[in-house]
């Protein structure tokens, strides 16, 4: 196993531990056990406790990046996130949760979750042009505020998720995330008025 691998081994321990335990109950030595190496591994590779998790919550907490390989348009992507208020969190969801909890007091952490935005952000840079050339955002909405918009209503779903909160009926939530979007959406446009010549009278 060459270092890489042995990296990768300790980014998922520490994602796991993570997830499980929140920012302050993870400890070195729990990462360790959970990947089956030693102390010594970690700081071959990694100069913190603080510097292992830094990178395991952008690896984790960049809003599902790689789940954007089959979205097409930033509608299908905000109505995906927002459809999911009935099930177990992932493991990235979890670290996710987990690291916007720890970045009220944790600078670095609140550093990291800066990071992973900027790369969702990027990612979906593509899209968003796509959105404001099909009509699905109007020329004077602000694409940033509907970044964050998404975001938003991604991470207070995990909240509510991770409560076990009772979730709406699943229609009347379609309903009304089909409405946010049409209200963000550019008007459509008026068919060219046509005159019926044959109601014309020459006089």
């Amino acid at each position: 196993m060459d270092d890489d691998d042995l990296r990768e081994q300790l980014l998922d321990a520490a994602s796991r531990v993570f997830a499980r335990q929140g920012y302050e109950g993870t400890k070195i030595a729990d990462i360790v056990r959970e990947a089956g190496l030693s102390t010594g591994a970690v700081y071959g590779r990694f100069r913190s406790k603080n510097d292992l998790l830094r990178e395991a919550v952008i690896r984790h907490a960049s809003f599902n990046v790689g789940a954007l390989d089959d979205v097409e348009r930033v509608a299908d992507m905000l109505q995906r996130s927002a459809s999911r208020f009935d099930a177990p969190l992932t493991l990235d969801e979890a670290v996710r949760l987990e690291a916007h909890v720890a970045a009220r007091r944790e600078p670095e952490v609140a550093s990291a979750i800066d990071d992973a935005n900027e790369q969702w952000r990027s990612s979906l840079e593509p899209l968003v042009r796509q959105a404001i050339a099909d009509g699905t955002f109007a020329a004077d909405v602000d694409s940033e505020a509907v970044l964050y918009f998404i975001r938003t209503v991604g991470l207070g779903l995990l909240v509510q998720r991770a409560a076990g909160s009772k979730a709406p009926d699943a229609a009347g939530w379609a309903d009304l995330i089909g409405r946010i979007l049409a209200a963000i959406g550019a008007p459509p446009t008026a068919p060219p008025t046509t005159v019926d010549t044959r109601l014309r009278r020459d006089f």
